[in-house]
């Protein structure tokens, strides 16, 4: 068998036993293992193959309704328009390529489904919101296409029932990140799915006027919001990966929004955060990885409504410039069996205020130094926060600059000397870990609440 190659019969063997033991084929992340990228896209028997050397706006425009449209490698002339229900797939190495003006891909029917292909190009003005993929209409989907050289990447305005999963969008690295079209724009969007996608070097995306929408399993590298929402209630972000973009998630004028098991990293530059919120409430926030950011997580007049809090418990806040800054939000909020570690600061209030409104317990910080006499993980006395440098720079922005320096460093040791300066305290956990593993989970913000 030495340098033979082995033939379909014996792979398929090959392939029946490992099923027979367990083991499936690997999955694209998509938070929750709903979204597979093919290696081809094959033509079912009732497809029918389209070549490049046919016009493909006049194949589109002949087919029946739920026909199903299989694109042979090569390239096709943009711009294409479909108004009726049909699928339209292919391999990667089909490709629709813009003339450089308007919208590539554009559907305005329900049940369009755009598989496997590339979309090569968009124009690029703004108003007519030039894209790659323009979707319209309720139950479409846009699967495992890869995305190049577009302005906006995948646009979806009015619809219901959609599903965006499995994309590859790459967007124009070579204008700045701002004036970059958006990878994925969901607009008046209601129960429907992004999931598993790949974008790099786009602006945002973005979840606007669209409730009940759940972004699951993405990964976004070098954008400006990796996911933006507003005035999008009811809406679930899990199991994404979000690197090296400005700011991971921003929640503004949203309610009952779930952020879960996200990692969020490398947001570093001077007004990136991992999470920031803004007038919005009834939020959970757990088991996120919030590292090497900015702010790990500002919040901003939140919660807003009388009434609603926001949750935040289980997650990991390290390496940050500051671990959780409050901008008049210290109330209603809960922060229960978090790690805080090597931030330069774990908790800053801006403005005068303290975050001893906002209820703290079984919380771990690394620079605890309380004990633990009956060892069952817990400090024995509270954690508690003085700082006078934290209070020098909440009160003058400007000083965040001498963050880490000996100077603000020996300010502190100076206000523990001497208790004529030492300010008021910032925060209270009456029940810090001693160690950053979480074990169970508390019983919860009640249990917070109990202290």
């Amino acid at each position: 068998m030495a340098g033979r190659r082995a033939g379909p019969a014996f792979l398929m063997t090959v392939t029946v036993v490992l099923v027979a033991a367990g083991w499936r084929a690997p999955r694209a992340r998509g938070g929750g293992g709903d979204v597979v990228r093919p290696a081809d896209t094959v033509c079912p028997p009732d497809g029918r193959v389209v070549g490049p050397g046919r016009k493909l706006q006049m194949a589109v425009d002949s087919a029946a309704p739920g026909s199903v449209l299989c694109l042979s490698p090569g390239v096709y002339t943009a711009p294409l328009i479909i108004r009726r229900r049909l699928t339209l797939q292919g391999p990667a190495s089909a490709v629709i390529r813009s003339t450089g003006e308007g919208t590539t891909v554009r559907a305005l029917a329900d049940s369009v489904v755009l598989r496997g292909f590339t979309v090569d190009g968009s124009g690029q003005r703004y108003d007519l919101m030039d894209a790659a993929v323009y979707l319209r209409g309720n139950a479409t989907a846009a699967r495992d296409l890869t995305i190049r050289n577009a302005f906006f990447g995948v646009v979806v305005e009015e619809s219901n029932g959609v599903r965006i999963s499995g994309n590859r969008i790459r967007g124009l690295a070579d204008l700045p990140v701002g004036i970059r079209g958006d990878g994925i724009r969901l607009w008046e969007v209601r129960r429907s799915a992004v999931t598993g996608n790949r974008l790099e070097d786009s602006r945002d995306i973005v979840v606007w006027y669209s409730p009940g929408n759940r972004i699951a399993g993405n990964t976004v590298v070098r954008s400006r919001y990796a996911t933006h929402f507003m005035y999008s209630d009811n809406c679930v972000v899990e199991h994404n990966e979000y690197r090296d973009n400005i700011v991971g998630v921003f929640v503004m004028y949203s309610r009952d929004i779930t952020l879960r098991d996200n990692l969020i990293v490398g947001n570093e530059v001077s007004d990136g955060m991992g999470l920031g919120v803004k007038e919005s409430g009834n939020l959970m926030v757990e088991g996120n990885r919030f590292v090497s950011d900015h702010a790990c997580v500002y919040l901003d007049t939140s919660p807003f409504r009388e009434g609603d809090s926001v949750v935040v418990r289980r997650n990991t806040f390290a390496r940050c410039t500051a671990g959780v800054t409050f901008h008049s939000s210290e109330t209603r909020n809960t922060f229960v069996d978090n790690v805080f570690q090597a931030n330069q600061t774990h908790v800053t209030v801006e403005g005068r205020g303290t975050a001893r409104g906002v209820v703290w317990g079984r919380n771990y910080f690394d620079d605890y130094q309380g004990y633990d006499l009956d060892r069952d993980g817990f400090g024995d006395v509270a954690y508690e926060v003085r700082s006078l440098s934290a209070r020098l720079v909440a009160d003058h922005p400007e000083l965040a600059f001498f963050r880490g320096t000996v100077a603000l460093e020996l300010l502190d040791v100076a206000a523990r000397v001497l208790p004529v300066l030492q300010p008021e305290v910032l925060l209270i956990d009456p029940e810090p870990r001693m160690r950053p593993t979480l074990g169970p989970p508390s019983p919860g913000p009640e249990r917070a609440d109990a202290h």
